[in-house]
Order: C-alpha cells, then structure tokens, then sequence
C-alpha cells in the first residue's frame, strides 16, 4: 500500500520549531485480514512549506479472500485541515483466492482402445 501526503498550509514562521517537520504515522489493519510487514509505526519528515509531499509505502500481505477493508494510515497529532492523505474514505477491496494448482493428465485411446499414435 501507498499513501500520499501533502502538507495544505504553511506553519506560522513564529509556531516553527525543530519537530514540525516530523510526521508520526501509524498503521492500521485488522489483523484477521491483514498481515503488515515492517514497521507499522514511525517518523517521516515533511517540509512545513505548503505542497510539499511524501509518499509512505507499507508491504501488506492479505490473510484470507473476498471484500476486506484495507489497512488505514493515521497521522496522530495532525490536525486534518492541515494534510491530506490519499487515499481516502473507507472502501472494500476484493481479494482473490489463490489458485491452486492442478495437473491434468488426460489420454487417448483409438476406435479398439489403442493409444492414437
């Protein structure tokens, strides 16, 4: 999974401090659904000057098939009318089972059960 993340506003000039460029983000999934691989929590750094962006990439591994929610990104401490996150809104995702495979052995025989030649 990949989330965007754009900063919509610049910081006052006298409200910066060191930390207002680092972004907590977590992760989250139902775990009966969802296996998430790495870290499901951390800091990125983000520029405090309005459009800038970044992308956090999560390797999420479905646990079972059919419509699943996908796992969401949280941005704790951020006030929503400052970023957007893409993408938004819950929605189903289908997941398909994986098939498994078959061989299929199949012979032919002639008008006097001979093998065709």
């Amino acid at each position: 999974m990949k989330w965007r993340v754009e900063r919509l506003k610049d910081f006052d000039e006298n409200a910066v401090s060191q930390n207002n460029d680092e972004v907590l983000y977590e992760v989250n999934a139902n775990s009966e659904n969802w296996m998430i691989v790495g870290r499901k929590r951390g800091h990125v750094s983000l520029s405090t000057k309005q459009g800038s962006r970044i992308v956090i990439s999560i390797l999420c591994m479905p646990l079972m098939a059919g419509y699943v929610h996908p796992p969401k990104l949280g941005l704790p401490n951020i006030d929503e009318a400052n970023i957007s996150c893409n993408p938004a809104g819950p929605h189903l995702v289908p997941i398909l089972p994986r098939l498994k495979l078959t061989t299929i052995i199949s012979f032919f025989y002639g008008h006097y059960g001979g093998d065709v030649r």
